[in-house]
């Protein structure tokens, strides 16, 4: 680690996981590298409603401990009337160098193939926000390449090639970059900071129509500002890990943040939009972030900016062109608890690494994870009420804010109950009480539980009003089997309201 590469980089940092030797400064660029270039094709971000799970098509991941699927590249912390996410300051600043890690710190080394052009940008990936740049060289063999680093505000990383005989002759080239990162641990896991409102950075107004929709949403989850922001912080990680991915696109809501927020459909994508949005409107700093692979969100809990995976990952086309025998980064445990079966975004890199096992003749290890990966998530039980896993998501979500609520009262009557069809509106009121006083702004959950098999099927969330009271209308899916089936409601409650099913 005393031995000093082209670019005053160090031969080898130190891991958790023990020494990492560095990239090579002067290998050139090869024709199997993946490359990164012109910057403005990833400038916005634009919802959609195909919910299926996806099939990843390849995958690069840049840093050394590796980080995959978690390579930052595009974020996103501003929201437009249509829904369209981008970069609210998008003015660029530089990036300075040679900022020396602290005693929280982790290091990485980043290795990239970048395309140059005279007077170009190139969007390049970083390790995760607030990652700092301690040493870069920009090179093709022998020959160094001047540049510089900047970054946009919402945390965007971009290279230019700057002046110079040496940048002409680079000039539509490709050129290697190799850099050496410090990022504060705590920003991959770990417990989140516990601020009052005031103290969080300041949250744009977002349009007015985004803000009347989040509203909804809001309420239907039971978040507020009422409550601290780690706990709505919590109760929307909590919800929005529990989307399910799906081949029905998700409607009648009346624009898309809506249909996905209401329906709990989507993958990683949708579920990070649509959190990204519903935080937003609460004042809790967010951004989304995406790569050719995975979504998730960035929350600032005060302190520094954390990343949190809310699952929904895709599955590799080809899980032997994700494997690789790197060394991977052992991350600090997730502060919040995952549904059973969720697809996580490290799942699906452990997955990949038990094919290329497999494929070894080793199904004991992962060159991926160099430990091993374990069995598979359960998958989720028929009856949710029994399901230990969720009374313990709830117990943890009542935990963050102390002594635990009175239980709650769910009283339901259905519509016109003789006229029940698939791909028809099931019309239902009721009401949520505790301790004889209304339970206002929380969800309640409605689904239809097979009398057979006991198996609960979700069809959508309703909201209480000031009174306690919940009306409306949710549409019976076409794909239900017919059979008999009983309507069941059922909450999570908030600081005022426990938990309760009817």
């Amino acid at each position: 680690m005393h031995v000093v590469l082209d670019g005053n980089l160090p031969a080898a940092i130190q891991t958790p996981r023990g020494p990492v030797a560095a990239p090579d400064p002067q290998a050139l660029p090869g024709d199997s590298d993946a490359t990164y270039g012109a910057a403005s094709n990833q400038d916005q971000f634009r919802p959609d409603r195909d919910t299926s799970r996806p099939q990843i098509n390849g995958y690069d991941d840049p840093f050394v401990p590796g980080t995959a699927p978690f390579k930052r590249l595009s974020a996103f912390d501003a929201v437009r009337e249509d829904y369209t996410l981008y970069v609210r300051e998008a003015q660029l600043v530089p990036l300075s160098l040679g900022s020396a890690p602290g005693a929280g710190d982790d290091a990485f080394y980043g290795d990239a193939v970048v395309d140059l052009s005279t007077g170009g940008r190139v969007r390049i990936p970083s390790v995760g926000p607030g990652a700092r740049i301690v040493r870069a060289r920009l090179g093709i063999g022998s020959q160094d390449v001047p540049f510089r680093i900047v970054r946009d505000g919402a945390d965007n990383w971009f290279l230019e090639a700057t002046g110079g005989r040496a940048t002409r002759r680079a000039s539509d080239a490709r050129a290697r970059l190799v850099m050496e990162l410090s990022i504060p641990r705590a920003t991959f896991g770990g417990p989140l900071g516990d601020p009052s409102w005031n103290e969080l950075p300041f949250v744009a107004r977002l349009p007015d129509n985004v803000t009347r929709d989040a509203a909804i949403v809001a309420a239907a989850i039971g978040v507020s500002r009422r409550m601290r922001p780690q706990r709505a912080i919590a109760g929307l990680v909590r919800y929005f890990r529990e989307f399910v991915d799906s081949p029905e696109s998700p409607h009648a809501h009346g624009n898309v943040y809506l249909d996905l927020a209401l329906s709990k459909k989507g993958v990683c994508r949708h579920r990070a939009f649509a959190f990204l949005v519903t935080a937003q409107s609460l004042g809790i700093p967010t951004r989304m972030v995406t790569n050719e692979a995975h979504a998730w969100v960035e929350v600032h809990d005060g302190t520094l900016w954390r990343r949190i995976d809310l699952g929904g990952a895709g599955e590799f086309e080809d899980p032997s062109a994700a494997a690789t025998d790197r060394p991977r980064y052992e991350s600090a445990p997730d502060a919040f608890d995952w549904p059973p079966g969720a697809d996580r975004g490290e799942g699906m890199i452990e997955q990949a690494g038990a094919h290329a096992a497999r494929a070894r003749g080793s199904p004991g290890s992962s060159g991926l994870n160099a430990i091993d990966v374990g069995p598979a998530p359960p998958p989720p039980p028929n009856d949710t009420e029994n399901a230990p896993e969720g009374a313990e998501r709830e117990r943890a979500i009542e935990a963050l804010a102390g002594d635990a609520p009175p239980a709650s009262t769910v009283a339901l009557t259905l519509v016109d109950s003789a006229n029940i069809h698939r791909g028809a509106p099931l019309r239902l009121r009721g009401q949520v009480r505790a301790a004889g006083e209304a339970c206002a702004a929380i969800a309640v959950d409605v689904a239809l539980r097979d009398v057979a098999s006991r198996r609960r099927l979700y069809i959508g969330t309703l909201a209480t009003d000031d009174d306690g009271v919940f009306a409306g209308s949710l549409v019976v899916p076409l794909s239900f089997a017919l059979g008999d089936y009983d309507v069941v409601a059922s909450t999570t409650g908030d600081t005022r309201c426990g938990a309760s099913t009817k």
